[in-house]
């Protein structure tokens, strides 16, 4: 696999991450709080920030493609893709439901966000393996799961 095609893969799922974190910080009634740690696509390559100074800059031709498992990122992509529907789904259809149709569908999205959880960490781990750095530890998601 093209190692640019990765920087981007992995700049677009730190992106989705992001959303997820917003969308549970919502879910359990918390105010959501810009964080501090961002690493995001410049060119080629995947610019890691804090406090809006640059940490680490990593060029694609600096990834370790031993350590990036294209076959284990597809299978988590496409479970990620999927909880992440419906996660999307539930927590609409949230709003509109009665209190006992609401309990249901609130349990329904812990057990999805604990899978998303599961995850997004599996995924970040390759992700830190590939880039031969440690990500900000809001990718972590300390805070959600």
């Amino acid at each position: 696999m093209d190692p640019l095609a990765i920087v981007t893969l992995i700049s677009s799922g730190l992106k989705l991450i992001d959303q997820f974190s917003e969308l549970a910080t919502r879910f359990f009634g918390k105010k959501v709080e810009p964080s501090k740690g961002k690493a995001e696509q410049v060119g080629t390559a995947l610019e890691v920030r804090y406090d809006n100074q640059l940490i680490n800059k990593i060029d694609a031709s600096e990834l370790k493609m031993d350590q990036w498992d294209n076959e284990r990122y597809k299978a988590l992509n496409k479970r990620l893709q999927t909880n992440w529907m419906i996660y999307n789904d539930l927590f609409a259809s949230e709003a509109g439901a009665s209190a006992q149709e609401g309990a249901r569908i609130r349990a329904d999205i812990q057990n999805t966000q604990q899978t998303l959880c599961r995850d997004f960490k599996e995924v970040v781990q390759l992700y830190e393996r590939a880039l031969g750095i440690r990500l900000p530890d809001h990718y972590q998601l300390y805070d959600i799961c």
